[in-house]
């Protein structure tokens, strides 16, 4: 079972110094760990969760007259749907074949299930609801972080069917994060949309069940892969297997035998390059192939890529039924953090 993050500072630096790191890496690495909440679920009835309360799934608490919100049509619909509808006759004709691993009733569905992505994609949408998060209730816990406003409440939508790509400046319509003041006594439950209630079964579904949240301080200490590292020089094998080494008890949030949900601190990401891919799809640039790293253009951002931090971080809860693999993680540039543009914010997917 991964061990949690340490409590405190001086935790952490007792931790580290079990390791076979110089004294002065311990200090620096210890004095750049952030602060965070990590966010334990609990199995619960949606109707008992207050409104405006911090959970994961469920359906959101609204201001009066707001809409669930819908992603439009992705603007590379027309590529996205040909590529899902030629997934439907391949699947549907392998489970044809003989010593397929799948019986052609399976193959039917699966083959249905491509061709409701493609009419999804080409058209306005309901994202799914990943959770609310209370800010004026969590910024009374020491481990709050400081750059989020500290009243109303985040809120985290997702297209789950597309599970939007990161990569692509066209999978940007597929998440949206809010941020909403309105006082908690005039919030609506939103009733979940008929067009995602109706593609979820208990085999595989958009809509995730409500667990409410609670918070607990933890201090996060830096990934190798962060844009800021620079505690030693990564070509130091010695040093490097030794901090991934401990690195490792603390596991990833796509396990299910963690608290995988967290606000701000450093993320435990699965995938590198988190931070370097947002730069560059925030600026118009396709990150699905490996030329585009090597322009000039791509560069001269990426001097810019330690500017992302994490906001929020969820990952697989069976209190909410998220499945494994993968984690999502909201991530902003600073300054607009501090000026509250969430709707900058970007969404990561990621899985090994």
């Amino acid at each position: 079972m991964p061990t949690p993050f340490p409590a405190s500072l001086d935790a952490l630096r007792q931790s580290l110094a079990e390791t076979e790191l110089p004294e002065t890496v311990v200090a620096h690495l210890v004095a750049q760990a952030r602060p965070a909440l990590v966010l334990a679920t609990s199995a619960a009835d949606e109707a008992a969760i207050p409104l405006g309360a911090t959970k994961i799934g469920g359906s959101p608490d609204l201001p009066p007259g707001m809409a669930w919100p819908t992603r439009p049509a992705y603007p590379d619909a027309a590529q996205r749907a040909q590529g899902h509808r030629q997934n439907a006759d391949r699947t549907l004709a392998d489970s044809k074949k003989k010593g397929s691993w799948m019986t052609p009733a399976q193959g039917k569905l699966f083959s249905e299930e491509y061709r409701r992505r493609a009419d999804a994609v080409e058209t306005a949408f309901p994202l799914s609801f990943l959770g609310q998060f209370n800010l004026a209730d969590l910024s009374t816990h020491a481990g709050f972080d400081a750059a989020l406003p500290n009243e109303g409440r985040l809120l985290v939508f997702y297209d789950f069917l597309e599970q939007a790509e990161s990569f692509s400046p066209a999978a940007s319509v597929g998440w949206r994060v809010l941020w909403d003041a309105t006082p908690a006594a005039a919030l609506v439950r939103a009733p979940v949309p008929e067009a995602l209630s109706s593609i979820s079964d208990e085999e595989w579904t958009c809509v995730f069940r409500a667990a409410p949240a609670s918070a607990q301080t933890v201090y996060t200490p830096i990934q190798t892969d962060d844009a800021s590292w620079d505690a030693f020089d990564l070509d130091d094998e010695e040093s490097c297997d030794a901090y991934e080494d401990w690195l490792e008890q603390f596991g990833t949030p796509d396990s299910e035998d963690r608290d995988n949900h967290q606000l701000g601190g450093f993320p435990q990401t699965i995938q590198s390059g988190m931070q370097e891919t947002c730069q560059l799809v925030a600026n118009g640039l396709y990150c699905g192939t490996s030329e585009v790293w090597q322009t000039e253009q791509a560069r001269k951002l990426m001097a810019s890529a330690h500017e992302w931090r994490l906001v929020l971080q969820i990952g697989a809860d069976p209190n909410a039924g998220i499945p494994q693999p993968g984690a999502y993680y909201v991530t902003m540039r600073e300054e607009d953090i501090a000026a509250r543009r969430f709707d900058r914010a970007r969404l990561t997917y990621q899985c090994d």
